[in-house]
């Protein structure tokens, strides 16, 4: 499957990051009480019985490999290929392993109706067609299954908001000595991404019945902010004061 000239581009930058993703507070975990908070959340917004699940923008593979440890059947697509080398890695010495591959999440390589759940973390912002994507998603999805959008407002929205998020990113600069401003992505590119910055839960929910999405509703997911600050420095409890959010939704 080709890729757009952007799609190449946000590819290529996520490749880069691959290596330090994981190392990233609220990316990758820090501790037993994330995993544990992570789980409660996912099992109360998909179930415990054992389904087929989808991983949509897998990255380093970390939905997909809790899913796994839960006892599903999970596939993560991406298109950066040294994120998917990374959730390989991880995935090794898991006996329900998760399958990995590349994956174009707007243009998904698999038949209609084949997934109980399909899911993402932190993947609508990048996407150059957040509508279309849903529909893809949609489409592969069995009627009645779940879709589960996560996401976040990473502290931008408001003014005193920006002002915590100026003062913790001094903070990082000082005691780290790197520049926390900067994203790696082109100003063009960002142009080309309708949801790039923080979006309110709001508006996925409006994109999300629009596509067609039934009974869509939010997961409480304040026991995972806990248990990431808990696992902050100062300066990253200042800086991304973020509030998380997961929303799930049925297939007709």
């Amino acid at each position: 499957m080709e890729l757009t000239e952007a799609k190449r581009y946000i590819a290529e930058q996520w490749n880069h990051w691959s290596v330090s993703y994981d190392e990233q507070y609220a990316h990758g975990v820090k501790s037993h009480a994330e995993v544990e908070a992570w789980k409660k959340v996912l099992a109360t917004a998909i179930g415990t019985t054992p389904c087929r699940i989808l991983d949509v923008g897998t990255g380093t593979g970390f939905l997909a490999l809790l899913l796994a440890e839960m006892g599903h059947n999970c596939t993560g697509l991406d298109i950066s290929d040294k994120m998917l080398e990374q959730a390989k890695k991880k995935g090794t010495n898991l006996k329900n392993r998760p399958v990995f591959d590349f994956g174009d999440a707007e243009a998904l390589p698999l038949p209609d109706n084949c997934m109980d759940v399909v899911a993402n973390r932190h993947l609508l912002w990048t996407l150059p067609d957040p509508q279309k994507a849903l529909t893809e998603w949609l489409r592969v999805l069995k009627p009645g299954g779940k879709l589960v959008v996560i996401n976040g407002v990473w502290g931008s929205i408001g003014l005193p908001a920006k002002a915590r998020r100026l003062i913790g990113n001094i903070m990082i600069m000082l005691a780290e000595h790197r520049n926390p401003w900067k994203d790696g992505y082109s100003n063009e590119v960002k142009e080309q991404l309708p949801l790039y910055g923080d979006v309110p839960p709001e508006e996925i929910i409006r994109l999300m019945r629009e596509a067609g999405v039934e009974d869509v509703q939010m997961v409480d997911m304040s026991n995972v902010e806990r248990a990431e600050n808990a696992a902050m420095p100062l300066r990253y409890r200042i800086a991304y004061s973020h509030k998380r959010y997961l929303i799930v939704g049925k297939k007709k």
